[in-house]
């Protein structure tokens, strides 16, 4: 977990968003993730980068750590959001989502670069 703790400090550092990391606050629209989670696949692979990251808590202009609503284990159509993103994503792209302790929990979405 400290690894991850690492890559999001990494992260906020940068003076501005990569096309394969991404910071939201409190954003969620379950269609428009499973976009984003092909989309940062893709440019973490044109960009030589193992990972994309999508990081919630995260103010998209300062990099400030605030608070969100977004809750990693709800459900989207009566089915465990992780399931639903995997099953709609055509074709299969890995992708797992993490809770990390930074000022509070952090929610990290690691997809799978290749």
């Amino acid at each position: 977990m400290n690894e991850l703790v690492s890559i999001v400090k990494n992260l906020i550092s940068h003076k501005h968003e990569e096309e394969w990391f991404e910071f939201k606050e409190n954003w969620f629209e379950s269609h428009a993730l499973g976009e984003y989670i092909s989309g940062m696949s893709n440019a973490a692979a044109m960009a030589g980068e193992e990972y994309a990251y999508f990081v919630w808590r995260i103010e998209n202009n300062t990099h400030v750590i605030k608070g969100t609503a977004f809750d990693i284990h709800q459900d989207v159509k009566n089915e465990p959001l992780k399931h639903y993103l995997a099953r709609m994503l055509k074709p299969d792209i890995g992708f797992d989502f993490h809770e990390i302790e930074l000022e509070g929990k952090v929610h990290l979405k690691r997809i799978s670069g290749s």
